[in-house]
Order: C-alpha cells, then structure tokens, then sequence
C-alpha cells in the first residue's frame, strides 16, 4: 500500500477551473485531504498576492511554494521560510534584454521587503496583456526608468506578459543569449487569457520549494504526491512518489506523469483527492489517536 503523506497541488490550470475560480467541489476534496491527515500544500508560479484570493477561497492557510519554488512562505502567519532571488548583475541583463525587444520588464520583488509586488520598466508602455494580469491580481507596481542599472536587491524573477507569439519569440531570444545562466519558461494563464515568461537563476524550481516544506514535517520524497498541467511543474512531478497531470495539461507534462487525471473543467483534481482518501492510499500526517480518522 503506497503510504502517501503529503500533497503538492499547483494552482492555476489545476485546482483552479478554467475561469479561475474555486469549485466547491475541490474546496471540499482539499479539506478532506486535510482531515485525513494529509499535508496539502500548494505549489505555484505566481507570488503571495497574486495567490492570497485562492487561499482566502479554500480556506487553507499553511506552508506554501510561491514563485515557481523560489519563495516559501508561512501562508498563516505571512512570514518566509525559504527565499532564491535572481543575483543582481543578472536581473540588470535580463531587464536590458527585454527591454531591447520593446516590452516592459517585470521584475517580480520580495514584496514584504520591496513594499511592491514588481518593478516595471518607465520607458515602455504596458501591454495590455500585462494590464489585465495586474488588474487580475491585484498586483502592485512600481515604475522605475532603466531597470538595467536598478540594484535588484529584492528581485525574484524578471518576466514579461504579452500575447503568445510575442512570449515565444522572448523565450528563444533569452535561452539563445543566456543559456544556461537561467531558467526560462513561457506559461499561460487561461482564466485571464495572459501567457507570461519567466526568468529566474537556474536553480530554482517547485520542486525544491516542496521538499524544503517536506522536510521540515519529516516527510520523504516517496510519500509526496505532486499534481500539475504546466512546464514548472514537470520537476516535481518527475520526482515525487506519485506524479500526476491534469487531463488539461501540456503533452510532456502528461507524459512525464505516472498517472494523468480528468481536466480541471472536469473537477478532476477532486475526483482524485476524494478517491485517494477514500481508498486509504494515506498515512496520516497527524498520530493515529488525533487523526478524525482513528486509524
């Protein structure tokens, strides 16, 4: 019997449906997970505030992987446990580079250090793309002219958002420039029709953010279940106990996965959940006395 202790669960594309809300449904199937005794904790791409009105939807404060695994942060209490920020001299290049192709240059901040969400270039105008992610999300920005030169001190990721052929042409210009001095990937956010492209230093992926929050509740990597649909999950979901892909989720994560689920328009994330509690496919994070379960 597979004695799974702990569930890493992506947002966007997975828990969230295609028009970005929380079934209730899978608020339910979450809280059911917890009640067996399963650590759920949420694995995502966007920061703290791009999150907080997920969290607040299904009512489940506790460790969580923000910024594609680059920042981990104690959801209940807001502090951070865990933080990689892009080194200075490589953000200012990145920025340049952006900013060479005529977009504006995101650059995702620390915001309980920087006092704002991103940094975003004064000398070009915001898509409309971008526009419609910020307003989505509340996100807050600061306008400073000549990101190339900024300190960046407090920068996590540097990005862009724009429409898809404009994300891709970014991409192969970055990875052809840099290499593999970073980590570079395109991501789509259906429910708000943006695709955005993300930099970050190379070491820093979702996977590391989960076992940092697997090991401070002495879980092993083998009792971790990691469910996605994108490109920034595929490390995690190569390396759990049990990858699973979304019935929505991009070809090569489906294939790298050990099993693939119904879609997120199809609530299949909490099929899956409500069927590995169901089945006892769990050992309890909590001691057989205090689980609800008594067993």
């Amino acid at each position: 019997m597979a004695q799974y202790r702990m569930i890493a669960i992506d947002l966007d594309g997975t828990l969230l449906a295609p028009d970005g809300s929380v079934s209730p449904r899978s608020r339910a199937a979450v809280h059911k997970a917890l009640s067996a005794g399963l650590l759920v904790c949420f694995a995502t791409g966007r920061n703290w505030t791009e999150s907080q009105m997920i969290l607040d939807a299904v009512a489940h404060y506790d460790t969580a992987v923000f910024v594609g695994g680059a920042m981990v942060i104690d959801t209940k209490s807001q502090r951070t446990l865990h933080r990689m920020g892009m080194e200075p001299r490589l953000a200012q290049e990145v920025c340049a580079a952006i900013e060479a192709m005529g977009h504006a240059a995101l650059a995702l901040q620390d915001t309980d250090q920087a006092g704002v969400d991103y940094l975003a270039s004064a000398d070009r105008e915001l898509n409309e793309a971008t526009r419609q992610w910020m307003k989505a999300t509340t996100a807050t920005v600061r306008f400073v002219a000549g990101l190339s030169q900024h300190t960046h001190e407090h920068t996590i990721r540097v990005g862009l958002a724009a429409a898809s052929a404009e994300v891709r042409r970014a991409e192969a210009s970055l990875k052809q420039r840099f290499g593999e001095r970073i980590l570079c990937q395109g991501l789509c956010v259906p429910a708000y029709g943006v695709e955005v492209l993300e930099v970050f230093d190379p070491a820093v992926n979702k996977w590391k953010g989960v076992l940092h929050v697997a090991a401070r509740h002495g879980i092993r990597p083998e009792q971790i279940v990691a469910i996605g649909d994108d490109v920034n999950d595929l490390p995690m979901i190569r390396q759990a106990g049990l990858g699973v892909a979304m019935g929505n989720a991009r070809s090569e994560v489906r294939a790298a996965a050990r099993l693939v689920i119904k879609s997120n328009q199809e609530d299949g994330l909490a099929e899956f959940l409500e069927e590995l509690v169901e089945r006892h496919l769990v050992e309890p994070e909590r001691s057989p006395a205090e689980s609800p379960l008594g067993a």
